[in-house]
């Protein structure tokens, strides 16, 4: 399978940043926003796929969101959710749902094709 376009990567300046944009994505009782995480190089990447939307003759450009951590860090690794308290800006990793938002982390194999190699 050959896929020549890319996404546009984008790293946030922290995880909360990210954090923050997949809450303000999901919509209560339609959709919940969901994380990818995968290996790359010597990190764990962890991003939300988007598009940008009327940005000039660029309609609908694919963006990839994303915050790296250390390969080693062992609550990211085995992390399935994300858990964003509500009511204040605070966030943790867990193996299960918690009360609050739990955000979906994905894990996958490997880093898709559609995200360019040169991500730090």
């Amino acid at each position: 399978m050959v896929i020549e376009d890319k996404v546009l990567p984008i790293k946030t300046a922290s995880f909360n940043d990210l954090v923050r944009l997949a809450v303000s994505t999901s919509i209560p009782t339609q959709a919940t926003a969901y994380f990818l995480k995968f290996k790359h190089k010597d990190k764990i990447v962890i991003g939300i796929l988007g598009v940008f939307r009327d940005y000039y003759r660029q309609y609908g450009l694919p963006v990839f969101y994303y915050y790296t951590f250390d390969v080693n860090n062992i609550q990211v690794v085995e992390a399935n959710y994300v858990i964003v308290s509500t009511g204040e800006e605070r966030y943790e990793f867990s193996k299960t749902p918690k009360p609050g938002l739990s955000l979906p982390i994905i894990t996958l194999a490997e880093k898709p094709p559609i995200i360019p190699d040169e991500i730090t």
